[in-house]
């Protein structure tokens, strides 16, 4: 008498790996939401919660800043307390531009911005831009006319320039 054939184990699902981004990107972890804002988020740290996030990617500022191709600083010794300022400046002034969210634009933008040893923006400028306007103008829009922490000594008579790089990324689930 013939046995029956064994039943196959159930697998369970396989998850998705979390992708890897490069500092400095701006990503949004959910399907865009078009509702009401969310509420107000703690400071510090990514939120664990559910919904769009639009602040900048929290690795931007782990590790070696120094070695970070994204953000580099001349006419200044930038040193962490400056850097930790400046990391908090970009979570509270830089977003992922509402209308690049609801076209799904996508891209790299790099943007130099002199900066007065006060912290006082002479001028940014946009040194590669996107396909996507959205995203360039989100970039460049933010540092007209702001106040980024001040320099600590000694800062060249110049002032200083950075040179940043954000990464636009949806993550579509």
């Amino acid at each position: 008498r013939p046995q029956p054939a064994p039943q196959p184990r159930p697998q369970p699902p396989l998850q998705q790996p979390r992708p890897t981004l490069p500092p400095g990107s701006l990503m949004l972890p959910e399907a865009p939401s078009f509702g009401p804002p969310a509420p107000p988020r703690p400071p510090s740290g990514r939120p664990q919660g559910r919904g769009t996030d639009t602040t900048v990617d929290p690795r931007f500022s782990e590790g070696a800043f120094s070695a970070d191709p994204t953000v580099r600083v001349t006419g200044a010794n930038v040193g962490p307390d400056w850097r930790a300022a400046f990391r908090r400046w970009l979570d509270q002034n830089m977003r992922y531009p509402q209308r690049a969210i609801q076209l799904r634009e996508q891209g790299q933008v790099r943007v130099q911005v002199r900066v007065n040893a006060d912290g006082t923006v002479r001028d940014v400028r946009l040194t590669q831009g996107s396909a996507s306007p959205s995203l360039n103008f989100g970039t460049t829009f933010p540092f007209e006319g702001a106040r980024l922490p001040a320099f600590p000594p000694p800062v060249d008579p110049n002032g200083a320039t950075i040179d940043l790089t954000v990464n636009y990324i949806l993550i579509m689930r």
